[in-house]
């Protein structure tokens, strides 16, 4: 009776976490051209369209093509990711998506109303290109269509903001694109080159609220802005695009891209915490699909166990490193427990949903 019970409480905590709308990992697809198609008219590899301009009038680009949008054995980790390559001039655009959100937004659970977009983003080299990369959630009001919430990064400077549609309290009031800055205090959130980072949008589509989160591996930024308006949700936008001086081209990488229908706020639920030596440990994404990341910042990870509601342990892993990604494709969907030892010989578990 008591397993029974055990196992109902589990079944009921799992139904608060997200439903996956999306997710791409990019391990499945073959290194190389994502596309054969930079019109944005036929899907490539993972159902993904691409589109690749040189600009209009003006503008100095001459390398748009298929090769701007690669699957490379450098993503987050050392697996399969994406790489953008830019524009070799100014005001050229990269661009990637796919179709059939608006389907899998229409019939997701009731009450999961806020729509959340993670992903790892690799900011590149450090470079002169004043190109951006950005991500956003793209809606609809009746015919009328505008960036819900998203992120806005220029290559250059290594500025990372978040941008909405927002009705900013600077005394002109009405609704446009602004960026927001996600510095704690304000001021501008600058990254480091060359580096990994979890990355978080959301958008309340109950309240019209933006809400972006970031991992920072010591340090977790979260912000929320105030409204923007109620609108629906439709594509999920990736973007680089030349500055307008920009003569050198910018290239960043991209990995483990999560799209979910959440309750409430449940951006890089990655179950981040502290054992009793004072490493920060992490697992995400979770709910989990494919892949689990498990990753410290001090200590070696000495191996991984995960268990079954019953207590049976499914998986067991050495992996004598700071990282590791573990597939649970194969997991049935339900709630598991992760336990984490240490090369310090410290432990801790932690609850994850495999979908």
């Amino acid at each position: 009776m008591k397993a029974r019970l055990f196992f109902l409480i589990f079944i009921a905590i799992g139904q608060l976490y997200a439903q996956i709308l999306d997710s791409e990992n990019f391990d499945a697809l073959t290194i190389g051209n994502v596309g054969t198609n930079i019109m944005g008219t036929v899907p490539g590899q993972g159902n993904w369209l691409t589109l690749s301009n040189n600009g209009g009038f003006g503008a100095t680009s001459t390398n748009a093509d298929n090769s701007n949008f690669q699957i490379v054995a450098s993503g987050f980790n050392g697996t399969n990711g994406l790489q953008i390559i830019g524009p070799d001039g100014n005001y050229g655009e990269r661009k990637m998506w796919k179709y059939g959100l608006q389907t899998v937004w229409a019939s997701r659970t009731a009450g999961n109303n806020n729509i959340e977009v993670e992903f790892d983003f690799y900011t590149g080299n450090i470079t002169t290109s004043d190109s951006s990369f950005d991500i956003y959630i793209y809606g609809q009001n009746g015919s009328y269509y505008y960036i819900l919430a998203g992120f806005y990064y220029v290559i250059n400077t290594r500025v990372l903001s978040g941008i909405a549609y927002l009705s900013p309290d600077n005394g002109f009031g009405g609704l446009e694109n602004y960026l927001a800055s996600l510095q704690s205090g304000g001021g501008d959130l600058i990254l480091n080159a060359n580096t990994w980072y979890r990355l978080g949008v959301g958008y309340n589509t109950t309240t019209g609220q933006a809400y972006w989160k970031i991992n920072m591996s010591v340090e977790t930024i979260s912000k929320q802005t105030i409204l923007t308006g109620i609108y629906n949700p439709i594509d999920v936008y990736i973007q680089l695009y030349g500055g307008n001086t920009n003569s050198t081209i910018a290239t960043v990488g991209f990995d483990n891209y999560l799209v979910k229908a959440t309750a409430a706020d449940n951006l890089l639920a990655a179950e981040t915490f502290s054992n009793e030596l004072g490493s920060t440990l992490a697992i995400y994404p979770n709910p989990v699909k494919d892949v689990l990341n498990v990753k410290t910042d001090t200590e070696n990870i000495k191996s991984v166990q995960i268990y079954d509601v019953k207590g049976r342990v499914v998986k067991d892993v050495i992996v004598n490193q700071n990282s590791s990604q573990l597939n649970v494709a194969d997991l049935e969907s339900g709630v598991y427990m992760i336990k984490i030892v240490t090369d310090q010989d410290s432990s801790t578990t932690k609850k994850f949903i495999k979908q």
